[in-house]
């Protein structure tokens, strides 16, 4: 059966149908994509107050106080002899010129007779030509024997007289002298005349055993004046003697200081003890001993101290086995300690602990610290000894510190390693302030 065509009419409906519900369709997903991008924006936008009306808070810890690290050391009181410490110079306690007494040609002189010798006391030093002298005591013997003869025969003749004077009897003695007649003037001559050639005889023994010249006493020579072959005269120089038994040291003190030292004859029997050192000859640490033995009268000129002579014995350390290491040498600049008086409850502080000349660094017993004000009762190169500002047990600070303020907290090397942080941001631990800021970032940050 045959089929007929559609009408035209019908045909024209269906075409114009497919557009319209192309464009219903696209007006439809544009509206649905519109909504979807305002619900994105409304969605951040909410997210984006959210966290600006509620922003995240970090956690504060509450602060500590951070204790310095610092070295202490205890003190304790103690008795301490008070020692003055100044310098001094060496000078001889025995010095002599050396001359001769007769006249002669030096014929023989020591080996030792040159600037350093030592001679013992009454040893030879020079010898004068003694030939001359020899002479003249064998001549002055000769005149005391023809003296002691004539005495002998007028004492024969006095006897004569004395028998004559008595057979005259009261006839001699109205008419002559009695002692004319005993010859008693003659008797008087003749012993002077063997008292004079005994003098003779003694001044020319004494002439020839001056033609050897001896030590005197224990001495070096410092300088020689005269040498083998020189003549010399009364009073010519031939050398210069130091006594080497003891030496001197002038040493100079503040007047102030002199209450602390004994002095013979001043506020005591005995002397302080004193060590004498010479770092440049002997070395640091090594000292000679002595003591002083008396003050001179006036200070020392252009200022106002004290001079006291301290006596040391060999000084040239001849006496001693083993050498002269630590001799004394003349006219050396040494440095002297003086020993004085002891002095109780004194406490012994390093130098390098006294702050701005009159102040001591304490450490409580509550770990705080304490400035005070000290005072001073003496000290040295290396200690201050001080009478107050501190007490028994007390920890004295030996270190520094960069901004000491009264109270602070502090801590030792020994304390626990729990201690709260110091000033260098580092807590018992060895961890610094730096490091615990960043892992606590980066604990933030995983957080967020």
């Amino acid at each position: 059966m045959a089929t007929l065509p559609k009408s035209a009419p019908e045909s024209d409906a269906a075409e114009v149908s497919q557009p319209e519900a192309k464009t219903a369709w696209r007006w439809v997903g544009t509206v649905l994509r519109s909504l979807i991008i305002l619900a994105a924006l409304g969605l951040s936008a909410a997210i984006s107050y959210h966290w600006m009306a509620n922003p995240p808070v970090a956690q504060r810890r509450p602060p500590q106080k951070e204790a310095t690290l610092v070295e202490v050391m205890p003190v304790s009181a103690e008795t301490a002899p008070v020692i003055v410490s100044n310098t001094g110079t060496v000078v001889p306690a025995r010095e002599i010129r050396l001359s001769a007494r007769v006249s002669g040609q030096i014929v023989e002189t020591s080996p030792k007779f040159a600037p350093g010798g030592y001679f013992e006391q009454g040893e030879t030093i020079v010898r004068i030509d003694d030939d001359d002298y020899s002479l003249a005591v064998e001549q002055q013997e000769a005149n005391l024997v023809r003296a002691q003869s004539d005495l002998k025969l007028e004492m024969g003749q006095q006897s004569v007289a004395k028998l004559e004077f008595e057979l005259l009897g009261d006839i001699a003695s109205e008419e002559e002298d009695t002692d004319l007649v005993l010859r008693q003037p003659q008797l008087e001559t003749k012993k002077a005349a063997v008292a004079q050639a005994q003098a003779a005889l003694n001044k020319a023994r004494l002439d020839f055993e001056r033609t050897e010249i001896i030590a005197p006493f224990n001495a070096v020579i410092e300088e020689r004046s005269a040498d083998l072959g020189a003549y010399v005269t009364p009073g010519t120089p031939l050398a210069t003697l130091v006594g080497s038994d003891e030496y001197w040291v002038e040493v100079t003190v503040p007047v102030d200081e002199l209450r602390w030292i004994k002095v013979p004859g001043m506020n005591s029997e005995t002397g302080s003890e004193a060590r004498i050192y010479h770092e440049l000859t002997w070395g640091p640490g090594v000292y000679r001993e002595g003591h002083v033995q008396r003050i001179m009268t006036g200070l020392e000129p252009g200022s106002r101290l004290a001079r006291l002579l301290v006596v040391v014995e060999d000084p040239l350390e001849l006496e001693k086995k083993g050498g002269n290491q630590h001799a004394l040498i003349l006219d050396a600049f040494v440095r002297v300690e003086l020993i004085g008086e002891e002095v109780a409850g004194v406490f012994e502080v390093p130098t390098q602990a006294v702050r701005d000349g009159d102040y001591l660094w304490v450490m409580t017993k509550d770990k705080t610290l304490d400035i005070r004000e000290m005072e001073m009762v003496w000290s040295d190169d290396e200690h201050v000894y001080v009478s107050e500002g501190l007490q028994d047990g007390e920890h004295l600070i030996v270190s520094d510190l960069a901004a000491p303020v009264p109270g602070m907290p502090l801590r030792t090397a020994s304390d626990s390693p729990d201690a709260p942080r110091s000033q260098d941001g580092r807590d018992g631990r060895g961890q610094g302030r730096g490091q615990g800021q960043v892992q606590q970032s980066q604990g933030t940050e995983g957080t967020r």
